[in-house]
Formats: C-alpha cells, sequence, structure tokens
C-alpha cells in the first residue's frame, strides 16, 4: 500500500471513528503520526495498523505520536485509548507515557499486558482527580495534588498543562532482548465525565484536617470526630469475633493447606514442584500459597516542616498525648522536595499514630499488634510480608518474610538508577557487611519456623551496569553463601526484580531458592527466560488505587473506584494463582501513605486501611473472595487433592 493511498484509506477510517458519539480519533488521522523512538523501527501493516520493532540498547524503545500542530489540547477529554497488539512469541506489558512542551513532565498514561500475539488496549484517564483548583496553587512535596483548571499550577512545574500535551509515548521497559507490538488507533473520548469540583485557591490552604485527612470534602468512611473513630472500632471488633475463622478452606494454623497433600514435614517453610506446579511448603508438609501484604505497621510520617501552612493542626512538642508523634528528620528524601539541602531538618509528624493512640487508648501499640494479626487471618491473608514491625511479625502468629539489605556498602560508579547504584560484591566490605547483618538478623530467627524466607534488596538498578552476566553472578552468589551458612533453615527469596535482562533472571534463578518479582499492571506478566534454571517465582509488590476516597495519588496502576479496585486485586491474586510457576503475591501497602507525601513525595492510596485505620471493605471482601477457593483453583479440581495425598 502507498503511503498517499494510506493516508486517504487512514482519514477515511478516522471520519467513521469521530462518527461515534464522544469520541475523536488521533491516528491514523490528519492531526497526528507516529515515529520512532531510539533503537526503534516502525512500518506500516497492511491492515493500516503500525508496526513497532524495539532493540536491547535504550532503557524505553518503541513508538511516539507527535501532533502536527505542536502541542494538543486534551482537556475537553475524560481519556485516551490505545489498540495495541503483542507481535511475538513472548508475553509483553506496553505503557504509555503523555509528554508536556519544553520537558514539562508526564501527563496520564496506563500499560496493557499481553500474552503472545494477544490485542488490548491501554485505558489512560484523563481526569482522575475529582478537584481541581480556580487558580494555580503552590503546593509542595505531593506527587499527586489539585491543581488548575487545564492542570496549571504555581511557578510553572508541578503539574501537567493538558492544553499543551505534546506527545504520546508508546514503549516497552527493557529487559535485555528484541520486542515487537502494533499500533493499531489512538482514541480520546468524551462524555459520561464525573464531576469535577472546583476549589478556592485563595481559601484552599489549611488542607489537612486534624486527622490527616483531606478537608474539603467528603466521602463514605471519612472520620469528623472521636465519636467517629470509637464507633468505627466497636464495628470492627463486632465483625471481627463474627470472622474469627480464615476464609481460606481447609487452612492450616500457617495459612496453609491441611486438606491438600500432606508432603515431607521439614518444621520450616521450603518448596516443592507437585504435579507441574510450584509450591511453598509449609512447616507441617503442607501445600502453601503466600497471600500477603507488606508494610504491616502504623507508621505514615510525613514532612510538615517548611510545610505548615497545609495543616489545621499539628501538637506542640510539649503536648503530652501527641508531642511523641513528632519528630525531626536531618536526612534528605530519595527524591522530590524533601531532597533538596535547603530543606534539611525538617519536622515530621504521623498522622497515622496519632490516630491509633485516639482510637485505642494509652495502649495503643500493643492493641494495634493484636489486631494485625486478626485482621490478616480474617482477610484471609496469611503472610506479613517485606518491612513490616518486628514486633508484630515476631509474635509466632502469622507466617512472615524477614528483609535485609546492602545499603551502606560500596557501590558500582556506572549503575546509577531510580533507588542508587548497585551494590559492589567484589568489593569485601559487601561480603563482610551482609554477613553480619545476616547473622544478626539468625541471632533472632534462625529456628524460628514462622519465617517464610529473605528478601534481600530491592528494585536494584541492573538495567545500568554494562558489566550484567558478571556483576550479577557475584552478587547473588555471594548472598547465597552468607544465607546458607547464617540463615539455613530460610528461603532466600531473590532481591525483588523490577528492571532487569534475561541475564539477569538467569543468575537469580541459578542462585535464589524463589526468584523475586514486583510487576505494577493489571496482571502478573513475568516468568523466567528460556534456559534458566526451574525456580518458583513470588511477587513481592503490586497495587491499584482510586481517588474516591478523599486521597491525590492512585499509585502506579489507576482505577476509577474502590469497587473496580477491588476488582483488580481479585483478578491480579487470581492470575497469580493460575500460575504454575507463582507460589506468592504481596500487596503494597498495609496502610495508606499520608495525605501529603512521605520524604519522597509519594502519596498513594493504596491501603488496606486508610491513615484513620479504617479497612477499605471493598479490598478486604476481595481478600476474602479470592482466599476462599484459592487453594482448589490452584491445585485444579478438588477431588483431585483426596486423590493425591501422600
Amino acid at each position: 500500500m502507498t503511503m498517499k493511498r494510506f493516508e486517504m484509506c487512514a482519514l477515511a477510517c478516522a471520519a467513521a471513528f469521530a462518527a461515534v458519539a464522544g469520541e475523536r480519533v488521533l491516528w491514523p488521522s490528519a492531526d497526528a503520526e507516529l515515529k520512532a523512538q531510539r533503537d526503534s523501527s516502525i512500518a506500516l501493516l497492511p491492515d493500516g495498523s503500525m508496526d513497532v520493532k524495539t532493540g536491547v540498547k535504550d532503557s524505553w524503545p518503541g513508538t511516539r505520536l507527535d501532533f502536527k500542530a505542536g502541542v494538543y489540547d486534551l482537556t475537553p477529554y475524560d481519556s485516551i485509548t490505545i489498540s495495541v497488539s503483542n507481535t511475538t512469541d513472548r508475553a509483553c506489558t506496553v505503557h504509555l507515557s503523555v509528554k508536556g512542551e519544553n520537558s514539562q513532565g508526564s501527563g496520564p498514561g496506563g500499560s496493557v499486558a499481553l500474552a503472545p500475539h494477544a490485542t488490548g488496549e491501554i485505558v489512560a484517564q484523563m481526569r482522575a482527580m475529582p478537584w481541581e483548583l480556580d487558580a494555580p496553587l503552590a503546593l509542595e512535596g505531593m506527587n499527586g495534588k489539585p491543581v488548575a483548571r487545564g492542570g496549571k499550577s504555581a511557578k510553572g512545574g508541578g503539574g501537567f498543562d493538558l492544553a499543551r500535551a505534546s506527545s504520546f509515548h508508546i514503549f516497552f521497559v527493557q529487559d535485555g532482548s528484541p520486542r515487537g507490538f502494533s499500533v493499531r488507533r489512538v482514541t480520546l473520548s468524551a462524555g459520561g465525565k464525573n464531576a469535577v469540583k472546583t476549589l478556592g485557591a485563595a481559601t484552599f490552604l489549611p488542607f489537612v484536617d486534624r486527622f490527616g485527612q483531606f478537608k474539603h470534602d467528603d466521602w463514605p468512611g471519612k472520620m469528623h470526630d472521636e465519636k467517629d473513630l470509637e464507633k468505627a472500632r466497636r464495628a470492627e471488633e463486632a465483625w471481627l469475633a463474627a470472622h474469627r475463622e480464615s476464609p481460606i478452606l481447609g487452612a492450616d494454623k500457617w495459612g496453609g493447606w491441611a486438606e491438600g497433600p500432606q508432603l515431607k514435614a521439614t518444621g520450616f517453610f521450603r518448596t516443592e514442584k507437585v504435579n507441574g506446579k510450584w509450591w511453598l511448603v509449609d512447616p507441617d508438609g503442607r501445600l502453601f500459597f503466600s497471600h500477603g501484604v507488606d508494610c504491616v505497621r502504623v507508621g505514615g510520617e510525613t514532612g510538615i516542616g517548611f510545610r505548615e501552612k497545609y495543616f489545621e493542626w499539628v501538637p506542640e512538642k510539649d503536648d503530652p498525648v501527641f508531642g511523641r508523634f513528632l519528630w525531626t528528620n536531618k536526612w534528605p528524601g530519595a527524591h522530590g522536595f524533601y531532597k533538596d539541602p535547603a530543606h534539611l531538618p525538617y519536622a515530621c509528624f504521623s498522622f497515622a499514630q496519632a490516630n491509633a493512640r485516639r482510637k485505642y487508648g494509652e495502649k495503643w501499640r500493643e492493641l494495634v499488634r493484636e489486631r494485625a494479626h486478626e485482621r490478616i487471618r480474617a482477610w484471609g491473608l496469611n503472610t506479613i510480608a517485606n518491612w513490616s514491625d518486628s514486633s508484630i511479625y515476631l509474635m509466632d502468629r502469622t507466617p512472615y518474610t524477614l528483609c535485609l539489605g546492602t545499603g551502606g556498602t560500596p557501590r558500582l560508579a556506572n549503575s546509577s538508577g531510580w533507588w542508587g547504584a548497585l551494590p559492589d560484591p567484589f568489593n569485601p566490605e559487601f561480603e563482610k557487611t551482609f554477613r553480619s547483618r545476616a547473622r544478626d538478623a539468625a541471632r533472632r530467627m534462625k529456628n524460628d519456623p514462622w519465617c517464610v524466607g529473605v528478601f534481600v534488596d530491592n528494585e536494584l538498578s541492573w538495567n545500568k551496569e554494562p558489566r550484567m552476566a558478571e556483576v550479577a553472578e557475584k552478587y547473588f552468589s555471594t548472598i547465597r553463601a552468607v544465607l546458607k551458612d547464617e540463615l539455613p533453615n530460610h528461603l532466600y527469596l531473590g532481591c525483588r526484580i523490577a528492571w532487569g535482562t534475561e541475564i539477569i533472571y538467569r543468575a537469580a534463578a541459578r542462585h535464589c531458592d524463589v526468584v523475586s518479582v514486583n510487576i505494577y499492571s493489571r496482571r502478573p506478566n513475568r516468568d523466567l527466560p528460556a534456559g534458566a534454571v526451574d525456580k518458583p517465582m513470588i511477587n513481592g509488590e503490586f497495587h491499584f488505587g482510586a481517588l474516591d476516597r478523599g486521597m491525590f495519588h492512585t499509585g502506579l496502576v489507576a482505577t476509577r473506584s474502590q469497587q473496580e479496585r477491588a476488582k483488580c486485586y481479585r483478578d491480579y491474586v487470581n492470575a497469580c494463582l493460575d500460575h504454575p510457576r507463582y507460589v506468592g503475591t504481596h500487596w503494597f501497602q498495609w496502610q495508606d501513605q499520608p495525605l501529603t507525601g512521605r520524604s519522597d513525595g509519594e502519596n498513594y492510596q493504596i491501603g488496606f486501611v486508610t491513615v484513620t485505620d479504617a479497612p477499605y471493605p471493598e479490598l478486604v471482601e476481595a481478600a476474602r473472595d479470592v482466599a476462599k477457593g484459592m487453594y482448589r483453583r490452584r491445585w485444579g479440581k478438588s477431588e483431585t487433592a483426596t486423590k493425591t495425598r501422600r
């Protein structure tokens, strides 16, 4: 097909699509064109779609949709839909990031996980936030925040101007192998728009109430006074009394499958492949799938220094009840407002801890610990995962994972990344320092049967290191040797890979008992590459968020409501249960992040509970629903379990 003929066909198609009420086709159309990103090529296919081939040199290869007028006004529209197909024999995830002019930053975005040769849609919501300001206002230290109409914010930064979008980037995250996808069309949709409340910038401050909630709106579950906290406490206590037993059918004390086959019991957690599927096996020899949650603790401190006007109330230092929840941070954040040395040191306050004190009284810490285990069991969870409070997970009530790190050891100079450079495993201090940490952990839990295993590090910058095979081999082999010396009874659960080539996965599979990944997507979409040692995998982080309960940011995977968030949870965990290699998945995290952001600005609606310790009922029911049938679903037909007991 000649380019002239294709353009005529494209415009005809665009006109037909535009006839659909509320839709505008951006591509194919006369308004925009697709161009290849670095290390990528594009070609028109006979069906009118654009074929995209990517190499292995660039971090985000793919294609770019540019507007012929330079910028495009997206404000009349509610969502972007991009129809894409996977043109390879491997599962993949295709991402979208909308860019603004003059390096303004990223706007709406999304992703879709695709099976080999499957077709799907990336859907990005344009107006995720239900509030806007009537004029620009400088708001610092938050990844998500209300901005003025059109996305404008004060000082020309920190917001995305939907009226001046410059391009759509459609791309892969580099994993070290050539990939391919095709784009069929790019569509903007209007109509059915959620109501957006306009708030006055002049009266917006303060916008945080004394409970750490958004002051200028209301929603189901919002706490208005201490009576609401007491009422919520009594209601949940009644609910927990009626749901003391785990919804996991046939659960043993560990949360494993007592009704399933009897395997070898070693007194500790281990792995085994049974009938073609990998499993964890609990200390009593029963099949175990780790259905867990990260960060089981009451924390949630937020910076109040240099931002005092945001808050309706914070206590004085000498407040006999709440002053203890104030502290001074002398260390910079990883990113954002509090990374600037000009903002150090800065005062912090934990609204979450203050609310726990209000809700449970002087002995709130002891009651919170007890409540955590009661909730986990009643919600159908069975694992306290990474970054949790040791005073909770060492109560011998719920299986847990231990988190160790190599931070503070020498770094490799040319491997900088989002969370810093890679550790240098060739430096003698690497093994020495890590062994000291593992030995210290062993004093408490070397013989603890409740410990599932040990994660070491998190989301390392593997894709920035040119000597990946050599470094990875030394890194994983050294850590394994130390762990098997110091903590021989517990599984080595890997380093929670977020970015990594096939080389990294192969090295991890050689040395880890379980290969761990963090997958922020609608579905778990990673597997070990061909030729890797056959090992189980565990997903260390996933989440979904929505902005219908007073928060400013959805987190890394957005949904439109708590109901959709719950559905995504069910679908994600069930997909892990259906995968023969996955032996668990852990939600990030227990409690919403602070409305005004943690030290690096993250302020995501990603909790099982709110800042006021109120569970999200939709998410709780989703977890319970998944748990009810999780072992029979993973095993297959329920009657098979009885026939194969051994």
